[in-house]
Order: C-alpha cells, then structure tokens, then sequence
C-alpha cells in the first residue's frame, strides 16, 4: 500500500500502510510548539481514532531536534484574546490527551532536543526511542515556570519520586544515555539507527493485536492511579472482552499450529 502525505507548514502527517507519522516540521524554533501546532497534531491524531488500518502511531521531529518546548513568542501572539489558561487547556493539554488517549500505541522517535514541553510531550507517548546524541530536560524553572505537559503525572512513574523532584528542581538536561539508564527512555540507538529502530518497533507492533493493545494501554493509564481491586476488575473486563475476539482465536490457533498470527483487530 501506499504512502499518502498531508502537509500543514508546520506538521507533516504520512500515512504508510498502517502506519502513521507525525512530524514536527518548524525547524527555526527547533519544532517549538505553538497553540496551533498543538491542535493540528491533536486533530491528526484524534482522526485515526476509528480508523482500523491504522495501527500504530509515530510521533517525531524533521531536522535535529524532536520539540524544544513552546515558542513562548508565538504563543503570546496566538493568545486572540484568550486566557493562559484557556490554551494550556484547549490546545497544549488537548495534544497530551490525544497522545494518551490514542487506542494505537503512540512512539516517540527523539533526536536532538526534547526539553521543556516537548520533554512532557515525550513522555506521554507510550514508547521513547531516542539517538544518544538527544537532549533531554524539565528546564522549566529556568525560566521561572513549572511543568504543565502532564509530566508531573509521567515523570515520577518512570523514574521515581526522589529522581523526578531532582530533574524538575535542578533543571538539568541529559543525554540519551543517561535517559535510557534512568529510565525515561525505553531504548538508545547511534544516531544512524533512530529511523532503522523506530521502522522496526512500528512494524512490532502493527503486527501485534490492536483490541489487546487498546485494552491493555488504557488499563495501564488507569491503573497508574486505581486501586489493585480497580485494577483486577479493569483487567477482568478488558480479557473477556479479548476472549470473545476474533483475535483470540487467531492467536490460539497461531500457538497450537505453530505458525505466526495474523490479528486483524476483530
């Protein structure tokens, strides 16, 4: 199947198959996000949302860096009258729950600099695959802000309590090494390899089941503030919704036939 490419100025969106890649595409800003940017993304992804053939999402950035953060100046000058508050919450928390609330797994493929938003943007999706030379960092208080991209949610769960007060207080940025060994990454690579590696867990996970996937991401969301009861009854549900799946029984017979499954999603 073939690809197919919509272009905003600012946000490319290629569709591949069941594949579909979002890249950033504001290189002068270094993929600084401005309010409209945030929409436009949140809209390309929300649009798949009952879309079967897509299976997987890659979220990234064209040129050397994955998301510098907001473009403090754009911003202002897209306010048109609202609120801070109001485009935090209708444009910059819109693309953060898009980007959690996709069915399709959601990867971020980082090259160069993921600080500020685009750190909290990073770690909303479900998978993070970064080149070692990624530059990663909460630096908002550098500049006499807090985090609002959710990582006050994200951060601690991934590198825990005492780590993330220490990355939000001292602001400090990283590299991908050290974000692969604490954890907020899932993988490094040489920068070489990012496409190769990111081409590689996309096609993982198209292949994989997409009703198990949409499930069981959800449950892990809910589950990161729920009780264990919460937890098992999310969990009871979710399976027998599974067991009564085509895919199910394709992933059954693919055992007992020893042969590779070929889930459809049904």
């Amino acid at each position: 199947m073939g690809g197919s490419l919509s272009e905003n100025q600012e946000v490319l969106v290629e569709r591949l198959g069941a594949l579909l890649t979002i890249s950033l595409n504001r290189p002068q800003s270094r993929n600084g996000l401005r309010p409209g940017t945030c929409e436009v993304i949140a809209a390309a992804i929300d649009a798949v949302q009952n879309d079967p053939e897509i299976r997987c999402i890659v979220l990234t950035g064209k040129g050397q860096a994955f998301c510098s953060g907001a473009d403090l100046m754009s911003a202002m000058q897209d306010m048109q009258g609202r609120s801070h508050g109001e485009v935090i919450r209708t444009c910059f928390h819109r693309l953060i729950r898009a980007v959690t609330g996709a069915r399709q797994p959601v990867i971020a493929s980082i090259r160069g600099a993921a600080v500020g938003f685009g750190f909290d943007l990073a770690l909303a999706c479900d998978l993070r695959i970064a080149s070692r030379n990624s530059k990663f960092g909460a630096v908002f208080s550098r500049i006499g802000l807090v985090p609002d991209g959710g990582s006050s949610f994200t951060l601690s769960r991934l590198v825990g309590l005492g780590r993330a007060v220490e990355l939000v207080m001292l602001a400090e940025t990283f590299d991908g090494e050290r974000a692969a060994a604490m954890g907020v990454v899932n993988k490094v690579v040489d920068d070489d390899q990012l496409e190769t590696a990111t081409a590689d867990w996309a096609n993982r996970l198209i292949a994989g089941p997409p009703l198990a996937y949409a499930l069981a991401k959800a449950n892990i969301y809910k589950g990161s503030s729920s009780s264990l009861d919460e937890a098992l009854d999310n969990e009871c549900e979710a399976q027998i919704q599974c067991l009564s799946s085509a895919d199910a029984m394709e992933g059954v017979g693919a055992f007992l036939q020893k042969r590779k499954p070929n889930f459809t999603g049904k």
